[in-house]
């Protein structure tokens, strides 16, 4: 949820360095406690407060094939067989390992199709585990269906969907704070995440995420002050990223907005709907007032004698509440008007003598 800047009442950026936190769990950095001494508050309960992923820094230093993901395993008549070294692989790299372990099969790799081919170099036939439960997740990567399968001396077998050697494609940013308006298709419910950073970089390259980029999205929480919290970064299938103790960073924003009172009601936006829950919310423009002629008779639109200051411009937090004057020219029309009837008649009585003179 992003909200109308207007409604804005205070707001805080919370920077966190993997390395000043507690880790919740050993050996990852990706689980932490963060305490703070200088606390993140509402001024009353009518007041939101809303959490958003402001900017992070983080290293692509996780590999795609480890025993965390359990990725690592193929099983072959019922036994472990194929066990890869836990490490980041490239698809040349991944079919080199593959025939040059003691799994009796050789492995190529076709560009075209992205799919790979098994060959049963030994001299007997072998079932491959490919439902084994250990055997589930890198037999996903390779592209094969998770259901057991027989293949020949001399035999191959080529993946029926294509490589993903992707295993890690989204980072999701999970609190232990009570988010209230995110839902995921997982269970189906809400969650308590803060938002979903695309793994868009190379292994060993830095993962940027920039709220621009992105529809702007805040998590609603009703709370009255924060002054500890938990964060975790997970893939998308729940598990903790092993960053390999690599430390990173990453920036939260806290607003505090008021809520839509009568005293501060929702904008509309230029079609006409309700922008109270906008940050993008169109700012309603004032009318120029203006004397309205009808034949001979001058009528004046009444003047308000103030304008609130959140109609005209926006201020930083917090927000001052002052009214601008507005100078009422009604009586100084008239008085013009007048003179201006006054003139009109004197006219008209110099034409009128002149004509009794003719």
């Amino acid at each position: 949820m992003s909200l109308n800047l207007e409604s804005i009442d205070n707001s805080f950026l919370l920077f966190i360095r993997s390395k000043e936190v507690v880790q919740l769990t050993d050996g990852f950095n990706s689980n932490m406690k963060i305490d703070l001494t200088a606390g993140i508050t509402r001024n009353n309960a009518l007041q939101d407060i809303h959490l958003q992923l402001n900017s992070c820094e983080v290293p692509h230093s996780f590999y795609n094939f480890s025993s965390n993901l359990n990725n690592i395993k193929l099983f072959l008549d019922g036994s472990s067989s194929l066990v890869l070294t836990e490490q980041h692989y490239d698809i040349f790299e991944l079919i080199a390992f593959i025939t040059a372990s003691s799994f009796p099969y050789s492995a190529t790799f076709d560009t075209q199709t992205n799919k790979i081919t098994l060959t049963n170099t030994d001299s007997s036939s072998h079932t491959i585990n490919f439902s084994q439960s250990d055997s589930l997740k890198l037999s996903t990567a390779l592209g094969f269906n998770q259901t057991d399968r027989v293949v020949g001396s001399g035999g191959n077998l080529t993946s029926d969907f294509s490589v993903n050697l992707n295993t890690i494609h989204s980072i999701f940013v999970h609190t232990n704070l009570a988010v209230s308006n995110v839902i995921t298709t997982t269970n189906g419910n809400f969650r308590n995440i803060i938002q979903k950073i695309p793994v868009k970089s190379m292994y060993s390259e830095i993962i940027n995420y920039n709220p621009t980029e992105n529809a702007l999205f805040s998590s609603v929480l009703n709370i009255n002050e924060i002054k500890t919290l938990e964060i975790s970064l997970r893939d998308q299938n729940d598990i903790l990223i092993d960053f390999n103790n690599v430390n990173f960073e990453i920036s939260l924003l806290f607003e505090v907005h008021n809520a839509n009172t009568p005293i501060n009601p929702p904008t509309e936006n230029m079609e006409g709907r309700r922008s109270g829950g906008r940050r993008s919310g169109i700012p309603q423009q004032l009318p120029i007032l203006q004397p309205v002629i009808e034949e001979d008779e001058t009528k004046f639109i009444t003047t308000p004698s103030s304008i609130p200051i959140t109609q005209i411009g926006q201020f930083s937090q917090p927000r001052p509440q002052p009214n601008i004057p507005v100078i009422d020219n009604q009586k100084e029309d008239e008085l013009l008007a007048d003179k201006m009837n006054d003139e009109l008649q004197k006219k008209i009585l110099d034409l009128e003598l002149i004509d009794s003179i003719i």
